[in-house]
């Protein structure tokens, strides 16, 4: 197996060990703008490029890319041509115009992939027996549900600078609407699809960025609960992820940091079980890695194709400019 990765940063090199633990004997290439080589490199004994025509000899089975997110159409763009399955990391793109263009490109090109676009949240054990529960219907009618996601920006990415990261320059994707845009994925997984998006966000620490730092967003569907508000920042000094589902039969609480999953009903509370890894974000990166590449293997969809991670950006954008339909 034959693996291009374009993007090798912390995410990057995060995705090229995932593969080389579950096939070991994948060769790699390394899509650079020069050709350096440097530990990881030395590491997997990958090919280093700086022309993606030269990746093409042998070609590839898959490409993984981890390019900041507002640079992702640059490295898509030849990989759909070329008809290469491809993981791209969250979020799949950060504007309407390459959404437009994606979905040209897509029907132009008759592209059917395999794709993967790396919200990895839903390969959770605790995040899908939540999708699990509410097929169920054991919380009854879920009226309203509040998911809250925070962290103190310079402590994310302990090696680097924030003020260098994507994360603190709107150009290149950042912004806590996009950056943390797993829960705009969740709640499309669990719920489907929200009509009315109202929202605001901006700037208000004193972090030293160029993108929104908070935000909080609400949205409704066109009829019917349930009304769902995602609150988001960069300021949290100490992390924060933490869902609230309530229902008129009972409400269910997950809460990341204390690893913990309940049920509360009206007279007891149901704490549920989601296995070892079922809160280890390291093994959710592995998990989704694993089913992309047996989707590459067996030529069968993901379960997060890049059409439906466009739907994802869409709410997305919609949430930062505050619309209202």
């Amino acid at each position: 197996m034959r693996a291009l990765i374009i993007g090798t940063g912390s995410i990057g090199a995060r995705h090229v060990e995932n593969i080389r633990e579950l096939h070991p004997e994948t060769e790699f290439v390394f899509l650079r703008r020069e050709a350096a080589r440097d530990p990881l490199a030395e590491a997997c004994r990958a090919e280093v490029v700086t022309n993606f025509y030269e990746t093409l000899n042998p070609r590839p089975d898959f490409a993984v890319v981890s390019t900041p997110s507002g640079l992702h159409m640059d490295a898509i763009t030849p990989l759909i041509e070329a008809a290469i399955p491809f993981y791209l990391e969250k979020p799949a793109v950060t504007r309407q115009t390459d959404v437009d263009a994606l979905r040209r490109l897509l029907k132009e090109n008759k592209f059917s992939g395999p794709t993967l676009v790396g919200c990895n949240l839903r390969f959770l054990e605790s995040i899908a027996r939540i999708r699990k529960i509410l097929k169920e219907g054991s919380l009854g009618t879920v009226v309203r549900a509040q998911l809250t996601v925070g962290q103190w920006l310079p402590d994310w990415r302990k090696t680097q600078d924030y003020r260098q990261s994507y994360s603190a320059r709107s150009d290149l994707g950042g912004g806590v609407i996009f950056d943390l845009i797993h829960e705009f994925d969740l709640v499309r997984w669990w719920f489907g699809e929200f009509e009315h998006v109202t929202g605001h966000s901006g700037k208000f620490s004193m972090l030293d960025i160029d993108a929104e730092d908070t935000a909080t967003v609400l949205l409704r569907k066109k009829e019917g609960p349930p009304l769902v508000t995602i609150n988001m920042d960069y300021v949290s000094r100490r992390p924060v992820r933490r869902y609230e589902l309530v229902g008129d039969r009972a409400t269910l609480v997950w809460d990341l940091a204390d690893r913990s999953l309940k049920k509360i009903g009206a007279r007891e509370t149901e704490v549920i079980d989601c296995g070892e890894a079922g809160f280890t974000m390291a093994q959710s990166y592995k998990s989704a890695m694993r089913h992309f590449i047996e989707c590459v293997e067996t030529l069968h969809p993901t379960c997060l194709d890049i059409a439906d991670g466009l739907k994802t950006t869409e709410l997305a954008l919609r949430a930062r400019l505050g619309s209202v339909l």
